[in-house]
């Protein structure tokens, strides 16, 4: 193309281009003097009208996307009101009730304990004598100072560590709303879990709801409680979780009743009111220090921990209790088998209220100066006790090497037993365990061990977790026989030690695998559940899958109703179908099927036996 032809293409687009922009200058609409030029439709669109947020499916349980520093801060309101009837015909109401600024940072993980600080800021608190700004101010005053909350990896609330300042009230009110508004979640769109709440440990439901990361959780009844008579209960509450899992609103209700009826008590009807609405995230420089550096001065409880008997009172009761007795005085009260509780409870406060007497104690049993009997006493009451003295005095026993070893394998045994132990226990049994040569002593310390580890895993749970990988290397390398180690891993109940214990439900000995069903029933989770049903249905033993009907009467049985169902149609043994009718006749009134298959198995079960069991727990 010339010189000249190029001159004149370039003109020509020059000249179309204007054309079109005078066009189009033409057709818009001019903006009159009171309105502003109008803005690109692009820009504006982004800068002032941002697009609706799209709200994606998202995780749970296990899933959660936890970030060491991710503070999310809520507003709560939580009502109680209990009516109480009289016999009378009376009727008394109280209100108790709190709401105000809930602030939850992520610190991180600590054994299988996800751990929380909670900075609780009350604006309104409501008790018997009404609403008072004297209460409130004290209520702020206590609260000063974090709350550490434990998870675990499903959301279960395991543990809640208080400051000395809470006093019991206080931390009724925190365990009330962390009972009231944790999501315990499983895999699915729909599953059942055990869950503790205030009052002991219940079956809840949980299913998706109409949108994404909305869950529906219904309340249906009491598994085990404090009371000798189950309460009856109902609830339902509304979930709205984050797509990373963690919860972001929660509002619900429920109602608890407790006696009337047959039982002679009066009835009780507590209604519960909870809101937890998100209002705000941030992120703050965070870690486990602060709550390790506090540990020792924390009060830690479970949810169902009732407020214990605070330090004066417990001293007011121990010195009630002595009544200037000495060691000597109650030893011989033992001796004359007068009083046996009374003495054992004296002995226990003795040890509470004079050193002098556990030194003494202590010199007893590693002398032999005292029968068997007496040192067995001694130690028990040095566990009741549950000073540091009396566990370091527990420790002298368990490590003599020159101690008897019956005597030092009951010392083991009451380590075992205690409520409030120390982590020194744990590494004194470990050094038993290792260094014994007597397998009675070293079986009675990888028993309590598993014991320990369950009872510190609400103050210690890092060092719990510990304890109980100790106890599964130990059984492996065969330094521990499998049916102790099972047992021991039963006491711990810790997902921790789920696989050693599905290895042994194909061990040759029948034995074995039946203690390995009982230490299935004391995991939790969804995986366990599983688990049993296989052992229920294909276990060559009738013994083991009895045991395995059994374990499954401890947990949310609506998990197994299909497996049970199966067991009857297909099950040779008469003493495992009666196991299967009797579980199922103390089902009749929460689980819809279990009635139904009761009236199939009192028609068509081919053993007379089974059939009239069915009958008489259908009424009939």
């Amino acid at each position: 193309m010339s010189p000249r032809l190029k001159s004149l293409v370039l003109l020509l687009a020059v000249l179309t281009a204007a054309a079109l922009w005078r066009a189009g200058q033409e057709t818009q609409t001019p903006a009159s003097p009171e309105t502003p030029p109008a803005v690109s439709q692009s820009l504006d669109d982004e800068a002032l009208t941002p697009a609706p947020e799209e709200t994606l499916p998202g995780v749970k349980g296990r899933e959660r996307v936890l970030v060491v520093g991710h503070r999310l801060r809520y507003t709560f309101d939580l009502d109680l009101r209990t009516h109480t009837e009289l016999s009378t015909g009376a009727r008394e109401s109280l209100h108790t009730g709190w709401s105000g600024l809930f602030e939850l940072t992520y610190l991180g993980a600590e054994g299988e304990q996800h751990l929380f600080s909670g900075h609780l800021v009350p604006t309104r608190v409501a008790v018997e004598s009404g609403q008072t700004l004297a209460a409130l101010q004290a209520l702020r005053g206590m609260f000063e100072r974090p709350v550490y909350v434990g998870q675990d990896v499903r959301g279960r609330v395991m543990a809640v560590h208080f400051d000395a300042a809470q006093d019991a009230a206080a931390r009724r009110l925190v365990r009330l709303l962390l009972a009231s508004t944790q999501f315990v979640a499983e895999d699915g769109p729909r599953w059942r879990t055990a869950e503790p709440d205030s009052r002991g440990d219940l079956e809840a439901v949980y299913r998706a709801g109409g949108s994404a990361n909305t869950y529906v959780k219904t309340k249906r009844r009491y598994l085990r409680a404090g009371s000798a008579v189950l309460p009856r209960l109902q609830g339902h509450l509304d979930f709205t979780l984050f797509s990373d899992g963690r919860v972001k609103e929660v509002t619900g209700s429920e109602v608890v009743e407790l006696g009337g009826g047959g039982t002679g008590l009066p009835r009780i009807r507590e209604e519960t009111r909870v809101a937890l609405t998100h209002v705000g995230v941030d992120y703050l420089l965070s870690s486990l220090r602060p709550f390790e550096a506090t540990r020792a001065t924390l009060q830690s409880e479970r949810l169902t921990d009732s407020a214990g008997m605070e330090g004066a009172s417990l001293e007011a009761r121990d010195r009630q209790l002595v009544k200037g007795a000495t060691l000597d005085d109650l030893l011989r009260a033992l001796a004359k088998h007068e009083g046996l509780d009374t003495a054992r409870l004296r002995l226990a406060a003795l040890f509470r209220q004079n050193l002098a007497e556990v030194d003494r104690a202590v010199a007893l049993i590693r002398q032999g100066s005292v029968n068997e009997l007496r040192s067995e006493q001694m130690l028990e009451a040095l566990a009741s006790a549950g000073t540091p003295e009396a566990q370091r005095a527990l420790v002298s026993v368990l490590e003599g090497e020159r101690v008897r070893p019956k005597i030092r394998a009951h010392a083991a045994r009451a380590v075992g037993r205690m409520e409030r132990p120390s982590p020194l226990l744990g590494d004194a049994l470990e050094r038993v365990m290792d260094g014994t040569r007597d397998a009675g002593v070293r079986n009675a310390a990888a028993l309590s061990m598993g014991a320990l580890s369950k009872a510190l895993e609400v103050a210690e749970p890092g060092r719990s977790q510990a304890l109980v990988e100790g106890l599964v290397r130990r059984c492996r390398t065969g330094t521990l026989e499998p049916e102790v180690c099972l047992d021991a891993l039963a006491r711990a109940g810790a997902p921790v030690g789920l696989a050693y214990v599905k290895s042994a439900l194909v061990h040759p000995e029948a034995a074995v695998r039946g203690a390995a069903t009982e230490a299935l029933g004391a995991i939790p989770g969804a995986a366990v559940d599983s688990l049993l049903d296989q052992v229920m249905l294909d276990d060559p033993s009738p013994r083991v899958r009895a045991l395995a009907v059994k374990a499954v009467s401890q947990r949310i049985v609506g998990a197994h109703m299909e497996a049970l169902a199966r067991v009857l149609r297909a099950e040779r043994s008469e003493r495992v179908r009666i196991e299967v009718v009797r579980l199922l006749g103390q089902l009749q009134a929460v689980e819809a099927p279990a009635a139904a298959l009761l009236r199939d198995v009192a028609t068509n079960d081919e053993s007379t036996n089974v059939r009239a069991l069915a009958a008489s727990l259908l009424g009939e």
